[in-house]
């Protein structure tokens, strides 16, 4: 009888233990969670849409891998707490922070080449945490690089974190524009094809098109900047030739590039 008890106590040790693992896993490697709170729910979409809140209240629809935290204290606590708390995460991080200061906190932040938006909900006794994380890729390859890799590998791979469906070059894309006109001006005889890609979310004819006007929107650039449109052509070639995996964030990430090809 004691070594059948002492068995029941070593099975409920073990599943408490491996419990507790669970929600170790399942909490966010980043933001982690509010202390005296336990996870209840949990869910994880490696891809999906959802309409975040900008600063002014006005929604728009974010794309990306999409996770879910519900969490209960035993306890009451002032919603307060748990909006400071994740807000000073979120300033540690120098992430964009705004909400109602009351139950709703928001913050848009970048990690490493990820670009993550959250939705914290807080009430006395429980709150839920959305998460959506966008893979971002930042070219930072120098002129004197890029010229490097035309003449000796033929091509150079830049990113320049279109949003979905979109082909305008914003404000943000200017510095690497600007390099690439400097490289460009270095080597003036040489030949230069643009080859634009896309992920393979959506209709392939769509993503086709989408591509070949991101290659013509940064030729067109070029040509306002100096570069002779003679020594250029560009193409979009959408979803072809994916060079990382279409199954995770970061490899659509990688997907979505434009290449620089010596001609």
């Amino acid at each position: 009888m004691k070594k059948l008890l002492f068995v029941l106590v070593l099975l409920g040790s073990l599943i408490i233990v491996r419990s507790q693992d669970k929600e170790l896993r399942n909490e966010h490697p980043i933001l982690g969670s509010m202390p005296g709170f336990t996870l209840y729910d949990f869910d994880k979409r490696d891809f999906g849409a959802y309409s975040f809140c900008d600063v002014n209240g006005d929604d728009y629809i974010v794309e990306g891998q999409i996770t879910y935290y519900y969490y209960e204290c035993d306890d009451s606590t002032d919603p307060k707490n748990i909006l400071n708390r994740f807000e000073e995460i979120g300033d540690s991080l120098n992430a964009n922070i705004y909400g109602d200061g009351k139950n709703q906190l928001y913050m848009v932040l970048q990690v490493d080449h990820r670009r993550m938006y959250v939705d914290l909900f807080a009430e006395d006794f429980y709150y839920t945490l959305n998460i959506i994380e966008r893979g971002e890729l930042k070219s930072e390859i120098k002129a004197e690089d890029l010229v490097k890799d035309l003449e000796q590998i033929g091509k150079s791979v830049l990113y320049f974190n279109f949003k979905r469906n979109e082909c305008e070059l914003t404000s943000d894309c200017k510095e690497i524009i600007e390099m690439i006109v400097k490289a460009l001006k270095s080597i003036p005889t040489r030949g230069l094809s643009i080859d634009a890609y896309t992920d393979n979310i959506g209709r392939r004819d769509d993503n086709l098109e989408v591509s070949r006007r991101r290659a013509e929107n940064l030729y067109n650039e070029l040509v306002k900047l100096g570069i002779d449109p003679q020594r250029m052509v560009y193409n979009g070639y959408g979803e072809e030739n994916p060079i990382a995996d279409n199954n995770t964030v970061m490899g659509r990430a990688f997907n979505n590039r434009i290449e620089l090809v010596k001609k």
